[in-house]
């Protein structure tokens, strides 16, 4: 089946939304440093900060790289920051790589003493090219996310073996359990902690991607496909 016109990003990535939530440490220093940075820029209209792809960020490797883009469309806004409480900050995305991107960017700009990255939400979805005006906070600020705990799957699984003490037959049920919550549908908006800091980014990265494959089968129709589907045909690579 032929992939219909599906919304891009105009660096070249599928519009997938999705949404960092960052702890504030130091809202003061934190306002500083991005007066400092010449890639973000305050926009009053909105009631945010937006991150351009330019000046320190012109570096950033995309599907359409800085140099790819015409004069006239420069800058490009490639983040948008609200701020939601003291402590609270709000990094809007509309592509999973420019996601991936930002964690690292950010970390190298501003201090882990002023704010850290803690949580995410990724719309499990692709949109077609018809959803044009649609934005990342149109969506997180009208509809609810589902939020996923890995620490709380962990411990269901070892409450369900518990009891058994042959340990291929631990394994075996662990695995089955494991399988099935990955057969499972993704709810639309999904919320998970980020451990970045002590895991780096591939993890995160791997879990939008994916998710952006599941999502991508279900526009071409397949509207079964899951988590579980995308593992096995990791597995059948190797």
């Amino acid at each position: 089946m032929d992939e219909p016109t599906l919304l891009v990003t105009l660096t070249g990535e599928y519009f997938q939304p999705v949404r960092l939530h960052y702890r504030v440490f130091d809202q003061p220093a934190l306002l500083q440093r991005f007066q400092e940075l010449r890639c973000v820029d305050s926009d009053g209209t909105r009631g945010r900060w937006v991150w351009l792809y330019d000046y320190e960020a012109r570096g950033l490797k995309f599907k359409n790289s800085y140099a790819d883009l015409p004069k006239h469309l420069h800058p490009v806004i490639i983040g948008s920051f609200f701020m939601r409480a003291e402590d609270k900050l709000l990094l809007d995305l509309r592509s999973i790589e420019r996601a991936t991107e930002a964690i690292l960017f950010f970390d190298k700009h501003l201090s882990r003493s002023v704010a850290r990255v803690v949580e995410a939400e990724v719309v499990n979805r692709l949109f077609p090219i018809r959803d044009a005006q649609v934005t990342p906070d149109s969506i997180f600020d009208h509809q609810t996310s589902t939020y996923v705990d890995p620490e709380a799957v962990v411990q269901r699984t070892k409450e369900l073996v518990a009891g058994i003490p042959e340990p291929p037959e631990r394994l075996r049920i662990a695995l089955e359990d494991m399988q099935s919550r990955a057969r499972e549908p993704l709810p639309e908006i999904e919320r998970f902690p980020i451990h970045y800091y002590e895991e780096g980014v591939e993890g995160f990265r791997n879990v939008l991607r994916m998710r952006q494959m599941v999502a991508l089968q279900h526009v071409l129709g397949n509207s079964a496909y899951s988590l579980d589907d995308v593992l096995q045909a990791l597995l059948n690579r190797k």
